[in-house]
């Protein structure tokens, strides 16, 4: 019998500057197929309420700035939550570098570069399961108004 589980949405971090005017929204999403009245297929999302071993999960984070000065130096820190395993990133702005952690938050790169010790002390590359924190480091000021979204899907497990 497979075993739901209900989806919370996950702990943001906002690094860098002080951001008192940069708000953040969190929403987990799952994408439902139905076919319409002409017989086509239609993909939709809708909130991630419960969801059973298999099924993929996409985590939106929209950010806007709403304040009179540029902000800068903004990250985007999300974890992967537990029993998820991290598939890809599914959106992300131009000019946001982005880069995965494998060792709880410690260190970020890109996923070829990460690796990992096993329980044998053996070095090894780092595998999607072992991701723990997906990070979008902007590269230019937020300016005032500015709006948008960063996004990744992860499975659960």
């Amino acid at each position: 019998m497979k075993r739901a589980i209900t989806i919370t949405v996950c702990a943001l971090l906002l690094a860098g500057a002080a951001y008192a005017d940069v708000e953040l929204n969190t929403v987990a999403l799952t994408e439902i197929t139905t076919t319409n009245e002409a017989g086509q297929e239609v993909t939709n999302r809708v909130e991630a309420g419960k969801v059973v071993p298999g099924d993929e999960v996409i985590y939106t984070i929209t950010f806007a700035n709403h304040g009179t000065e540029p902000a800068a130096d903004v990250v985007i820190t999300n974890p992967i939550p537990e029993h998820m395993v991290f598939t890809k990133v599914e959106e992300s702005p131009r000019g946001a570098k982005v880069s995965i952690s494998a060792d709880g938050g410690s260190r970020y790169d890109a996923p070829r570069n990460l690796t990992v010790t096993d329980a044998k002390g053996q070095t090894r590359p780092a595998k999607a399961s072992d991701f723990t924190h997906v990070r979008w480091t902007f590269q230019n000021p937020l300016e005032p108004g500015a709006e948008g979204s960063v996004s990744f899907r992860a499975q659960l497990q």
